[in-house]
């Protein structure tokens, strides 16, 4: 599969400054990563497949997800949404699509207004916003001996050019094996946007398969799509398997 293309889907934000040159750093260590698609069926029957390998995209921590500090399960920090919880389950495709414990899954995304922590002059729907030395909906946690990594968040907003999404990385032994991002039904995110907290901006105008990094293939949009359940009431929670080739 390749790799899709950052510049094309944020050259509005070059007005982020700076800080955006470091957002951009590590798509040279993304590419380390592996990048074909593997179906494996193991000895029981379960069935994993290589989670595709998309751009890392914008908004990092700065320094790099490497150097976050923010070991943490609830990655909230005060930022008002609709409740998410994601369970990430990260296996071995080419170990019988066994779990891997001790994967280091980082995780970030916008808030509800579709702006990122750690990052200034954000171009954006409510006008150009700076959250410098702010680290919320950002941090890492390490699977357990189930393989789960188990996060606390709200439902990202949304912001111009993009559908509706979530950055990920794997790290195994201190390497990056995985660079990805997933994304959620629509008929969910439209019920969110439209929600109290999230109506300002209301319902994403991109859909996923028009999406610069979801639309260019179906199947990859299929396995990166994460399968939800809750309401807007209640909160939502799902499960994502992260398949890695070690």
């Amino acid at each position: 599969m390749e790799r899709k293309s950052f510049l094309r889907t944020f050259a509005v934000a070059a007005a982020a400054g700076p800080l955006l040159i470091e957002a951009c750093k590590k798509d040279s260590a993304a590419a380390q990563t592996d990048s074909t698609t593997t179906t494996t069926t193991s000895t029981n029957g379960t069935t994993c497949t290589t989670t595709p390998t998309e751009t890392e995209g914008p908004y990092p921590y700065v320094g790099g997800e490497i150097t976050n500090p923010l070991n943490r399960a609830d990655v909230t920090s005060g930022q008002a949404g609709v409740p998410l919880t994601v369970n990430f389950l990260v296996v071995n495709v080419n170990d019988n699509c066994n779990v891997v414990t001790g994967a280091r899954v980082d995780i970030w995304h916008c808030n509800k207004d579709g702006y990122y922590s750690g990052y200034a002059n954000q171009p954006g729907l409510l006008g150009s916003k700076s959250y410098v030395g702010e680290t919320w909906l950002r941090g890492y946690l390490l699977t357990d001996s189930s393989g789960l990594a188990k996060f606390t968040t709200i439902y990202p907003g949304w912001y111009g050019g993009r559908a509706t999404h979530i950055h990920m990385e794997v790290f195994v032994n201190s390497v990056l094996k995985k660079v990805s991002q997933l994304t959620f039904s629509e008929t969910i995110s439209d019920a969110v946007h439209v929600s109290t907290l999230y109506a300002a901006h209301g319902i994403n105008p991109i859909r996923n398969a028009n999406d610069s990094v979801f639309g260019d293939s179906a199947t990859d949009l299929a396995l990166e799509t994460l399968a939800l359940t809750g309401s807007v009431s209640a909160g939502y929670s799902g499960t994502f398997t992260l398949g890695v080739a070690l």
